[in-house]
């Protein structure tokens, strides 16, 4: 009794892997005669059996006994082929646009998950020691496989590329198979690592990888492979907020540096340079690197308008910066132009007080031993002011003092009660 209860448990585990062996003999029954190539769709194959076929493909993927079959992979590699081109049939009759083209992108992922397992299948031996097909005959079916499977794999970086805002997890799992694909030896005769088209997706995955909150490691090192690439400067710009949000201001100058060597004209790693020299007080290095970006805008290597036509808001920045830091070296009279040619670019409120402070500085300055050198300034100056004062009237905290101390000065460089009077108008700023 022992004994055919056990040989009743082993049927019984066996039955399945019987009716999926069933389920392949039943397939090829209602498809081409032998094993056609698996590049092949099943468009010769009526609706009903097609059905049919689905239903009874599915199984055998699964069940250990036939999961290994490389007859099984091959007719759902047909089937993925076949709901390939009806999806394409819909592309067409939709004015090139697909109804659901994440549809379409997911059946290029299984597309090329399944070719790399029946690849993987025919080149592997039975217990024999055999390949299931003749060196000739395989090699065929591998040559028409690639056909289809390298298709599929370049529209995983097209599906990267449209997901990537709205559904990163699908990013990173296209971009995935995208990359781990480069070194399968189906792929050997296309030589993909120097495929220029790789490049494409490297910032792509780093940033869907940042919106997944995948690894540092991995996002560090496909912006650094990014750098390369047509999206370079955007991989760069965000190697700096990284850095920084590190609080790593070593590798932030570092950063904005490589911008400014990599991509030149590219106005946003200049300024930021310029300001990391201006904070640490590098005035000359600021005002050299403020006339390198001064001489690209004005000879066009830097664009000044946008493509809608639109004036660049940064193109102001480098005027501004170095007239602060002739400023702050107190060399006025050149800061006083500086001041002068940003307004040029952008006439605002700190251009304009820029400019009068220095010249109520000059006007200290030069008073002292020559007084008509020391009124023109101060007249100047007390003019500038005198706009901020119309203009800007919310910046009292500004003008109103300096009116009053310019007044105050040139009324004692003048001996002028009249003067004085003037400057107690403004004394109520005083602080």
């Amino acid at each position: 009794m022992k004994r055919l209860i056990l040989i009743g448990a082993v049927l019984a585990l066996s039955a399945p892997a019987f009716a999926q062996k069933a389920n392949l003999r039943k397939i090829s029954n209602k498809v081409e005669y032998g094993t056609p190539p698996a590049a092949y769709d099943l468009s010769n194959v009526s609706a009903e059996n097609l059905q049919e076929i689905r239903e009874l493909s599915e199984p055998t993927l699964k069940d250990p006994e036939t999961a290994e079959n490389y007859k099984a992979w091959n007719y759902a590699c047909r089937l993925k082929v076949w709901d390939m081109n009806h999806l394409l049939k819909e592309y067409q009759a939709n004015n090139n646009t697909f109804p659901d083209p994440n549809k379409f992108f997911q059946n290029q992922y299984e597309l090329l998950t399944y070719y790399l397992k029946y690849y993987d299948l025919l080149n592997t031996p039975n217990e024999k020691g055999k390949l299931p097909m003749k060196k000739e005959e395989m090699d065929k079916e591998v040559a028409l496989a690639v056909q289809v499977a390298k298709g599929a794999r370049s529209n995983l970086l097209i599906a990267a590329s449209n997901m990537v805002y709205n559904n990163p997890e699908e990013t990173v799992k296209m971009l995935d198979l995208f990359y781990k694909t480069e070194d399968h030896p189906m792929f050997a005769s296309l030589n993909l690592k120097e495929d220029p088209q790789r490049a494409m997706g490297y910032y792509i995955y780093a940033v869907a990888l940042k919106k997944t909150g995948g690894d540092d490691a991995k996002y560090l090192e496909y912006l650094n492979k990014a750098l390369d690439s047509d999206n370079g400067a955007l991989a760069c710009q965000d190697l700096i907020t990284y850095y920084k949000e590190k609080g790593d201001n070593e590798n932030v100058k570092k950063m904005y540096e490589m911008g400014v060597q990599r991509y030149p004209n590219q106005i946003i790693f200049l300024i930021n340079l310029i300001q990391t020299e201006f904070q640490a007080h590098n005035y000359d290095k600021a005002i050299e690197l403020s006339e390198q970006t001064i001489a690209k805008i004005e000879d066009g290597s830097i664009p000044s308008t946008n493509e809608q036509g639109e004036k660049q808001e940064a193109i102001k920045w480098p005027y501004y910066f170095k007239a602060v830091s002739l400023f702050n070296q107190q060399k006025y009279e050149e800061a006083y132009a500086a001041f002068e040619a940003a307004s040029a670019v952008e006439d605002n409120f700190d251009n304009l007080s820029g400019a009068a402070n220095c010249a109520a500085q000059l006007g200290q300055r030069k008073g002292g031993s020559n007084k008509a050198e020391g009124n023109k300034w101060y007249d100047k100056a007390i003019e500038l002011y005198g706009r901020c004062e119309t203009e800007y009237p919310e910046q009292s905290d500004v003008w109103g003092i300096q009116l009053y101390v310019c007044w105050n000065n040139k009324a004692s460089l003048n001996n002028s009660q009249e003067m004085l009077k003037k400057a107690k108008a403004y004394e109520k700023y005083k602080k």
